[in-house]
Order: C-alpha cells, then sequence, then structure tokens
C-alpha cells in the first residue's frame, strides 16, 4: 500500500475511451489541449485523446479534491534539447507530484507519484515487428532472448522490452530520440534495474527499477521509478472501485504535509 502517513508511494490508474467524443469531455480539458486534439485529422485519435484526457483530469481532480476543468495539466521542458512542447507532463499548482500518461489507442494509464520522478508505458500488441526494428530497439541479450521464442510469440516478448523501456526514459523525462538499445530492462526478470547516465561529468550514475504493472486485457505495461524511492505502488484496475476521495486540501498542495491514500 501507498505509505498512508507520508503519503508517498505511487498511484496507477487505467482506463478505456470509445471511438465516438462524449460531448461531456470537451470542456474539461485546457487551452492546450484543445489545440493538440485539433491537430488530430482521424475523428478517432481525436476522440481518444480528448476523452484520455478527460479522463485522467476527472480521476485527479478527485483526487486533489477540484473540479476536473481546474487541473493545471502543462508540459515541462525536455531535459534533453530544453523544449516546453514534447516535455514529460507536469501539473504546474502541484509542487512535489509527479505524472506520467501513456495512452495506446482507446487506452490510457496514469501514475501519479509523490516526491520522485515516475514513467509509465501501455501497449497493446500490434502485427510483429521484423528482426531489424529488435536490433534497433534492443541489447545484446534482449535480442537473443526475443529470437530465442517461438515466432508467434516473439512480438509479445518484444513488447514486453518496449513498454520497460518506454517507462523507464519517460520517467528520466526523455522521449523516443533515447538510444533505447542502451537502456537494459532485463525482460525475464520481474524487476529490472537500469541505470540512468549522469548529466555532468563527475556525477554519479541514478539507477532506477521497472516492472509490469496489471493492465487491461491483452494489453501490456511497465511502470518505472528510482530505485529505492519511497512508498509503493497502488494500481486500480480499469472499471474497479470509485474515483480515489479527495486529500485534504493542505496535504494536495504542500508535499510536506500529510497526505493519506485515495479512498
Amino acid at each position: 500500500m501507498v505509505d498512508a502517513v507520508s503519503g508517498t508511494g505511487v498511484w496507477v490508474w487505467s482506463g478505456w475511451v470509445p471511438d465516438e467524443p462524449a460531448a461531456a469531455d470537451t470542456p474539461l480539458l485546457g487551452a492546450a489541449e484543445l489545440r493538440r486534439a485539433g491537430r488530430f485529422s482521424d475523428a478517432a485519435a481525436r476522440a481518444w485523446y480528448v476523452g484520455a484526457h478527460a479522463g485522467v483530469r476527472r480521476v485527479l481532480g478527485a483526487f486533489f479534491g477540484l473540479p476536473p476543468e481546474r487541473l493545471e495539466w502543462g508540459r515541462a521542458r525536455c531535459p534533453g534539447c530544453g523544449s516546453d512542447r514534447h516535455g514529460p507532463p507536469r501539473l504546474p499548482d502541484r509542487p512535489g507530484w509527479e505524472v506520467s500518461l501513456s495512452r495506446t489507442a482507446g487506452h490510457w494509464m496514469l501514475a501519479l507519484s509523490r516526491g520522485a520522478p515516475v514513467g509509465v508505458d501501455v501497449e497493446r500488441p500490434r502485427p510483429a515487428g521484423s528482426l531489424a526494428l529488435y536490433r534497433r530497439v534492443l541489447t545484446g541479450p534482449e535480442r537473443a532472448w526475443v529470437e530465442s521464442r517461438p515466432v508467434d510469440e516473439r512480438h509479445t516478448a518484444f513488447l514486453r522490452c518496449w513498454v520497460r523501456k518506454e517507462a523507464v526514459v519517460k520517467g528520466w523525462g526523455l522521449g523516443l530520440g533515447t538510444d533505447l538499445s542502451a537502456v537494459p530492462v532485463d525482460p525475464e526478470r520481474e524487476v529490472a534495474a537500469p541505470c540512468r547516465p549522469s548529466s555532468a561529468p563527475g556525477e554519479p550514475e541514478e539507477r532506477w527499477t521497472v516492472r509490469e504493472v496489471a493492465a487491461a486485457p491483452g494489453l501490456l505495461a511497465a511502470l518505472a521509478r528510482p530505485a529505492g524511492a519511497p512508498g509503493t505502488v497502488l494500481t486500480h484496475p480499469p472499471g474497479e472501485g470509485p474515483l480515489p476521495a479527495p486529500l485534504p486540501r493542505d496535504a494536495a498542495t504542500d508535499p510536506n504535509e500529510r497526505a493519506g491514500p485515495p479512498g
């Protein structure tokens, strides 16, 4: 369970969005989200984006005790290039809280962490990729493991590596420009421990942990966080249980105050 005294740990929610937009979803989004939604040429993809962001706003609004449309949702600057257009998501008015969001078609997964960065990724199987793709993103041992599987199992094995790698680099604040073949995730282990390279000469590498988390049937998902981060992970299966009870107002806004887990 998440630490009920310090409020530390990670909360994970997931949901599903239909192909048709819901009238109640669009009014919840902020200006930047609406601009992003307007750039989708495919109607289903636009509905998935709007529905996922509305769902995330409802969850976080319930968690922090405020109307979903009042939630501040933005992006941090990319630590690689400094751009604020494709950096990791953040909650500008919630200091001390870190967030990660992943979408695949109509499914979404949200991770909320207090006091430590977090990365989450969820994927649905697609037609099997080529061995050339495996070689571009996998380490040597990972590639050997995937290629040792029966042909009809290779894509699922590859996807197990992919979601772990994506969760790690998202936790680092980076994107697909990262050399994923340099991020070992040991898919045969329940918990892998990749190292984040130092950002400056003389600084030590930072060890992280990554493991799979429960997702909707047919999907694979993984969550990454710094090794030794306080608290554990509380997962809310899609469609099960109520939205979280709001935190006390002082605990929800001040990371130094106590906070209890969602109800």
